[in-house]
Parts: structure tokens; C-alpha cells; sequence
């Protein structure tokens, strides 16, 4: 199995110290682009995102003096999951613990490990126990644009081991998650970068990675999307009839709906490189709207022995008007090229 290694990007950005288990209200420090004799425009364009203490276990950046994301990583929790994530207007994508199945969180990444089932949370479900986050960064893309981040250890571990003090000797597998989210006023454009790189614990020597045909980066939205969203794929590949699930090979896959007059789309890439599996999307309508980017998993289940590692890599898009398949092709392709 081919070890892949951290891909580092070049980003201008103020780095913080955070104690374990501790939030720092992060507020993006002053950059100098020209002082006060900026254009509006400029200043506009040039304004933070700003890390907002809320609460213990849970995570805010703020934009323009609005809530932009939330993440929820609270120990009583099975997983660390983006509970929030709007649209430059305002308006939130992602719908958390519905009461049809109270375990869909938002935009959340779970799969089964070596038997494990981290998907559910019924029974003795596996828990995703958040370790300590290792960074926080708030400031400027490579190309200026407002960004903020954080990179997390996660400890997977199954059921009743999750309360243990030190969790590393009880985990199946050893993640570090980094969620970047980058801010393109220009374009409309809120972009969450997921990356992730996992090992095998120090428990087993090898784990297995298998699951349902819906297992992985997944993402719940509005129940005014039930039913009426309209999906699209990279493939221009037909969705299963009368909205009914279904999983297809696709590079992006798209989910767009009209929303106050405008039409929303909320798009998912998959890495082309260093991507363990078959990149698949799931999606459906009936009964409600739902997306996942899923490595074919039910079909190929894969094997990691310690000292393996898995890298994955997504982008999540939320436009507040939709774009066609050619933008969106040429930005997938721009966004590939980037990582390697």
C-alpha cells in the first residue's frame, strides 16, 4: 500500500497555540494591504473571518459580523461533525440529528472499521473521540482571499472505550483532520476544504475499511430540499428514478434548489490523487435530499496494516446562485491541481 504524505499548502496565515480542550477566541490580525487609502471594494474583499468562542465542544467562524460555520466536537458526542455551514446570504446547507435518523449530523465522515459500525449510533456504535485539536489559523488564502482553519487528532475507538482517560491503546484508528474554509465574495463562493490522513491504533496491526453503499463524507439538507432537489455528476451520469438512492463513479456531484428565488447549489469534490478506493457518489431525494462522496467501500472493503496510511481529500462548494457543468468542471480541475 502506498504511503501518502501531508500535502502542505502555501497559505499566508497567523498561527495559534491552543491548550487541549480549550477554545481561544482567534480574531484574524491586521494585514497590511495599502491602510486607509484602500478602495471600498479592497476592504470589502479583504475582511476576516474571525474564531468565536461558543461553548464548550463547539467551534464558530464568523464573517462579516454573521456566522459563516459551526462545528461540533463535544465528548458526549460519537462524532465531530460540521453542524453548520451557510451561504455568503445567509442561509444554512446542512440539517443536524432529524428525527427520521437522528444520527445524520450535518456534514459528518464515518464508515466500519474491522466490524465497528461508526455510522449509526445504535446498538454499540464506535465512537470518533475527539483528542485535542493540534492548530488554529485565521488570515489570508495564497491569493488573499479570507480563510480560516483548525487540524484535530481523533481517536476511533468502539463502544465503551470512548471514556477511557488516555483512548490511544483502544483505537482502531488514529486520525488527523483538517477542515479549511476559504471565502470568495467575488465569486459568491464558500469553499470547506476536508482533508484527512489515518493510520492503523496501536490495538490491531491491520483494520478494515467497509461499510454501506453510503458510508463516508456525507452531508444532510434543508427538508425544504425533500423531494425537489435536482442533482447532477461530473458524468452527466441519470440518478436512479423517482429520487430513490443510488451510488454512481463521478469526480463532483451537485445538489441545486431555489431558494427565496435563487437557485442554491451545494457541489462535493473528490480527490483524484492519493484517494484510497472508488470515488462514488451517492444521492438521493425520496424520502429526503441527501449527498455523500463514498470510496465504493460495500463493494471493495480496504486493508491498512500499522504504519499505512489513508488519505483522503473533499471540497464542499455552497453557491447562493447556481453555476453550470463547465464552471464547475473547470473549478474541480483547478482544485486537483492544487493538491498535488
Amino acid at each position: 500500500m502506498k504511503k501518502h504524505g501531508l500535502i502542505r499548502r502555501r497559505v499566508r496565515v497567523r498561527r495559534f497555540s491552543v491548550a487541549a480542550g480549550s477554545l481561544a477566541l482567534l480574531v484574524a490580525g491586521e494585514l497590511a494591504y495599502g491602510g486607509a487609502q484602500e478602495s471600498a471594494a479592497t476592504q470589502t474583499l479583504n475582511r476576516p473571518i474571525t474564531v468565536v468562542q461558543s461553548g464548550q465542544g463547539l467551534l464558530e467562524w464568523h464573517f462579516n459580523g454573521r456566522k459563516l460555520f459551526a462545528y461540533a466536537f463535544g465528548s458526549n458526542q460519537f462524532k465531530p461533525y460540521v453542524r453548520e455551514l451557510y451561504s455568503l446570504d445567509g442561509y444554512n446547507v446542512l440539517r443536524d440529528a432529524p428525527a427520521d435518523h437522528l444520527h445524520h449530523h450535518g456534514l459528518m465522515y464515518a464508515i466500519r472499521v474491522s466490524g465497528v459500525n461508526f455510522w449509526e449510533e445504535t446498538g454499540e456504535p464506535g465512537h470518533e473521540r475527539h483528542v485535542k485539536r493540534l492548530s488554529d489559523f485565521t488570515g489570508r488564502s495564497s491569493t488573499g482571499l479570507p480563510q480560516a482553519g483548525f487540524t484535530e487528532l481523533l481517536h476511533w475507538v468502539p463502544h465503551g472505550d470512548h471514556t477511557l482517560a488516555d483512548t490511544a491503546p483502544a483505537a482502531l484508528l488514529l486520525e488527523q483532520r483538517t477542515l479549511t474554509l476559504t471565502v470568495d465574495e467575488a465569486r459568491r463562493e464558500v469553499a470547506l476544504a476536508w482533508h484527512a490522513e489515518f493510520e492503523a491504533g496501536v490495538r490491531t496491526n491491520r483494520v478494515t475499511l467497509h461499510g454501506s453503499d453510503y458510508n463516508g463524507l456525507g452531508l444532510r439538507l434543508p427538508a425544504a430540499w425533500d423531494r425537489v432537489a435536482r442533482h447532477e455528476n461530473s458524468e452527466n451520469a441519470p440518478f436512479p428514478a423517482g429520487g430513490k438512492p443510488g451510488a454512481m463513479p463521478a469526480r463532483w456531484s451537485a445538489v441545486s434548489h431555489t431558494v427565496d428565488g435563487h437557485e442554491m447549489q451545494v457541489v462535493l469534490f473528490a480527490s483524484p490523487a492519493g484517494h484510497a478506493g472508488t470515488n462514488s457518489f451517492f444521492a438521493m431525494t425520496e424520502p429526503f435530499t441527501y449527498l455523500a462522496a463514498t470510496q465504493g467501500l460495500d463493494k471493495a472493503p480496504l486493508a491498512y496494516r500499522a504504519g499505512q496510511r489513508l488519505r483522503l481529500d473533499y471540497l464542499l462548494l455552497v453557491y447562493s446562485d447556481a453555476r453550470g457543468r463547465p464552471e464547475l468542471e473547470s473549478r474541480y480541475q483547478a482544485w486537483a491541481r492544487e493538491l498535488k
